[in-house]
């Protein structure tokens, strides 16, 4: 669930790159630049203790915590064998990103992305109706999660348009892949807080987590793509491409 936070990497990349008053903490890079992957992979890491607090000025929100809305997920066919939605989810651990790769393409406006989150915590409201080992889980209430060894890889794609007398970056696809190394999740008021269920049901979600989380991937990684071309696009909105990711 937490994968939204991918997202984030490229949000303090656009950061470092399109500001539309740039202040004294970013490093501007050149497209002309044959090192310009490492001047902006060293102007994230020098951005990112802002990047915790968020930066209003150039509307990036705080990292600790990452408000998430919803994540909805489904599978199976109808009649679902899972159906859940995660609500009001607060993020821990964002701020902790490493980079783990970063390639740009300028002629052709596409980044390679890598990224690493050691550890992060989710917590929130959940809503659950699922069928494991044809036993039924149903519950709605408050959620915890712990995930670890959080990897993504992703390519974001972009184009530069004509907009009222300058040239503007427009980022058009985000299509990434993820691996995590384990999570754990705790449910609570399972079956209305029947403890006897309840410990079944937690037992059943324990053992099968990994064909659970490879079920709701998807649906992770379809929301991530939409918050980050969201985030970024909204940073650079109405920015001078030119001035802002200058050439020389």
């Amino acid at each position: 669930m937490i994968f939204h936070c991918f997202a984030i990497f490229f949000v303090s990349l656009v950061v470092c790159n399109a500001t539309r008053d740039i202040p004294n903490y970013i490093h501007i890079c050149k497209r002309s630049d044959p090192h310009v992957a490492r001047c902006i992979r060293e102007s994230v890491e020098i951005l990112k203790p802002r990047l915790k607090s968020g930066i209003p000025e150039i509307n990036v929100p705080s990292l600790e915590p990452l408000r998430i809305d919803e994540i909805a997920i489904f599978r199976g066919e109808p009649p679902s064998n899972l159906k859940a939605f995660l609500r009001n989810i607060d993020v821990h651990g964002a701020s902790d990103f490493q980079i783990t790769k970063l390639k740009l393409n300028i002629d052709k406006n596409t980044y390679r992305l890598g990224v690493r989150f050691p550890k992060m915590t989710m917590v929130g409201d959940y809503d659950i109706d699922a069928r494991l080992l044809v036993v039924p889980i149903k519950g709605s209430g408050k959620f915890t999660a712990d995930i670890t060894d959080i990897d993504g890889q992703g390519v974001l794609k972009a184009e530069i348009i004509q907009h009222t007398g300058h040239r503007q970056i427009n980022f058009t696809s985000f299509d990434f892949a993820i691996k995590i190394g384990d999570y754990n999740i705790h449910l609570d008021n399972l079956f209305n807080g029947d403890e006897v269920l309840s410990k079944a049901a937690s037992e059943i979600l324990h053992e099968n987590k990994g064909e659970l989380i490879q079920g709701a991937l998807p649906f992770i990684q379809r929301k991530a793509a939409e918050i980050l071309l969201e985030a970024a696009r909204k940073i650079t909105d109405d920015l001078d491409y030119d001035k802002v990711f200058p050439e020389k």
